[in-house]
Formats: C-alpha cells, structure tokens, sequence
C-alpha cells in the first residue's frame, strides 16, 4: 500500500482499489456467474455462500495477486480466508441495513493502529462485476466509523435507509473494481435503484488465530488448489499458523 493508501484507510475504514479484474476477468465471472444463476430471476436480491466453489475463476480470486499485498498490510502475514458469497441485486432489491462497528456483540470487529502498523479483525473484499454509480445503491458506510466510541448510537432509521444523512456514502465503483474494508466500520447495502443488476463478489478474511464463520473451509472442495490456496484455507489456530505470500 502507499503512504496515500493507508492514510485513507486509516481515516475511513475502507479502500477502493480500481482496475483489480482486468475486463477478461470480468467477463469470465460474469458468464459464469449466468450459468449459475440459470434460472429466471425472480427474486430482486440473490445470495449464494461459496462462490469460491463455483470454478477456477472464482477459485482465484482467494488470492487475486493485486489484492494480497493489501491484505498482507491490513491483517499481518499470517491471516486466513473465513468464507465467501455473493450478492445479485436488481432494482428494487433491498439487502441489508447498517451494520458492524467495533463493540462486544461482534469481539471479531476491530481495528488497530500501533507503532506504524494497522490490523484488522474480520476484514472484506468485494469484486465488483458491474457498476455503481452513486445514487444506484449497493455498498455504502460510514467513513471513520471503524474509530467511533458511539456505534450503537445510530438512529434506527439511518440504520434502515429511510433516512441518509451526510455521513453516509455510497462509493461509486466500475466492473473490476475491488473495495476492501474493515468490519469494524458502519456498512450496509443500499436499496439498488439502477436498471441493470449488481453483482458483487465477497470474498472474508479473518487473523490466522480467529474465525467468524462457524466452519470451515474443506480443502477436499478444491482439488486444484495452489499450495497458497490451501494455506488460506488452514483452521484458525494460534500454535500452528502458516505465513501467506504475496505472489
């Protein structure tokens, strides 16, 4: 990360890093993503867990090469892939309220900045398949957040999007784009208001010693999987944890 980069994601709780998918990226997924979800659209928000299952393109992006050095900076060399899913969204779909911030009821929400060094507790990486202007919805936060002491201050109504206040923002991103930020910062997702569908790709990371997710990942599922795959799919340990590489 540059200085730049981790300036803002100090002072924000989350980055958009632009161009991670190369355009032939994008197209693979999203044709894959067709097959998938095959059948006629009916619902205005679709969820699927594991999408790294789907095939090798998603497989890959576990260790997207120009999202590991961010990872590596963000959560330390020894940290692991939690879970993974998806998020399809036409107009109308309504996902999730605000969210998250750092408190007891979710002990894996943090931030940390110590002696130069920032850490994270569970930590996200959204690729984006198709594009979001501002005012179409989808992700949106409250910058800084992941600081806040008032986290549980936030009236219901922000919470719920009925109504959004200055302090809310919606990032505008392109297809290829990646957005990584911390669960400890205020999220959610937007009603989506655009014609065309989003379509996000989440992929979770957690600290080598903790997990969020109640299992695990079975390296049996991937067969194909890269020595540094199989690394980030190790059980959460504080005795044997493995150092992940940037490729």
């Amino acid at each position: 990360m540059t200085p730049e980069e981790k300036f803002m994601f100090d002072v924000e709780g989350y980055i958009v890093i632009k161009n991670v998918l190369t355009p032939a990226e994008v197209a693979e997924l999203n044709a894959l993503a067709d097959e998938i979800f095959s059948e006629k659209k009916e619902l205005a928000d679709r969820r699927k867990s594991q999408v790294s299952l789907w095939g090798p393109p998603t497989q890959a992006l576990l260790d997207h090469p120009k999202v590991m050095p961010y990872l590596l900076e963000l959560l330390g060399p020894k940290f692991r892939a939690d879970h993974d899913y998806c998020i399809f969204m036409t107009k109308g779909g309504r996902a999730g309220g605000l969210h998250g911030g750092e408190g007891d009821r979710e002990p894996d929400h943090w931030y940390k900045y110590r002696d130069g060094v920032m850490r994270n507790g569970l930590t996200v990486c959204t690729f984006f398949l198709t594009h979001a202007n501002t005012g179409d919805g989808g992700f949106a936060c409250v910058p800084g957040s992941h600081k806040s002491n008032f986290v549980d201050s936030l009236p219901e109504e922000v919470r719920t999007f009925k109504r959004v206040p200055h302090y809310v923002v919606q990032p505008a991103v392109e297809a290829g784009d990646a957005l990584i930020f911390t669960e400890a910062l205020i999220h959610g997702t937007m009603p989506w208001t655009a014609e065309h569908e989003r379509r996000a790709l989440l992929y979770k990371f957690s600290p080598g010693h903790s997990s969020w997710a109640p299992t695990y990942y079975n390296p049996a599922d991937y067969p194909t999987a890269t020595e540094q795959q199989l690394r980030l799919m190790t059980p959460p340990s504080v005795g044997s944890r493995v150092n992940v590489v940037s490729k």
